[in-house]
C-alpha cells in the first residue's frame, strides 16, 4: 500500500490518464457509474486509506486509490498511466452550463483552472468575482465541478 497522499487540486496520472484529484474521501460513498441516473457504486473510504475521485484529461472521472496514483503535471509531453485498476468504471454524462467561459477554453482548460484554484467547489467560491451574488457564485462553480467530473451527481454526495 502506498504512503502517498494526494490534496485536492492536484495533478495525478491514473490508470486511465491523466487527470486532477476533485475530491479525497475518507467516509464511505456512491460514486455515480455509467448507464443512468440512478446507477451508483457503493466505494468504501477510511481516514488510512482514502478515495480519490479523479476527474481525467481525456474525459469522465473515477474514483482510484493512492497506490494507483503518480503525481504528474499538464505540461508533461505525455499523461503517462500508472498501474492499477480504478476502483470504479468511468462515469462520463453529456454536461453542459459553462456557455460563458473564455474564448478558447476546452476540458483541460477548465481542468487546469481546478487544479490551480485547489480543486475544490470551495475554493472555486472563494475564486469568483466580488461583485457576483451568491447564487452566480454557486452556479459557476457547481458548473465548473460537473464539468471537472462530466457529471452531475456528484452534487449533494461528496
Amino acid at each position: 500500500m502506498s504512503n502517498t497522499r494526494f490534496e485536492t487540486g492536484d495533478i495525478v496520472a491514473s490508470p486511465d490518464g491523466r487527470g486532477v484529484v476533485a475530491a479525497v474521501l475518507t467516509t464511505d460513498f456512491q460514486f455515480p457509474q455509467p448507464g443512468g441516473e440512478d446507477q451508483y457504486a457503493d466505494v468504501s473510504a477510511r481516514n488510512d486509506r482514502p478515495a480519490y475521485v479523479v476527474g481525467l484529461e481525456g474525459s469522465g472521472s473515477a474514483v482510484y486509490r493512492a497506490s494507483t496514483l503518480e503525481t504528474s503535471s499538464f505540461d508533461e509531453d505525455s499523461p503517462g498511466t500508472s498501474t492499477g485498476e480504478s476502483e470504479t468504471k468511468i462515469v462520463t454524462e453529456d454536461v453542459s452550463g459553462l456557455d460563458d467561459l473564455p474564448e478558447g477554453w476546452d476540458h483541460e482548460s477548465v481542468l487546469e483552472y481546478w487544479s490551480t484554484i485547489g480543486g475544490s467547489w470551495e475554493e472555486c467560491i472563494a475564486d469568483t468575482p466580488d461583485d457576483w451574488s451568491d447564487e452566480q457564485r454557486k452556479q459557476h462553480c457547481a458548473a465548473l465541478k460537473d464539468t471537472v467530473l462530466q457529471t452531475s451527481r456528484w452534487r449533494n454526495r461528496f
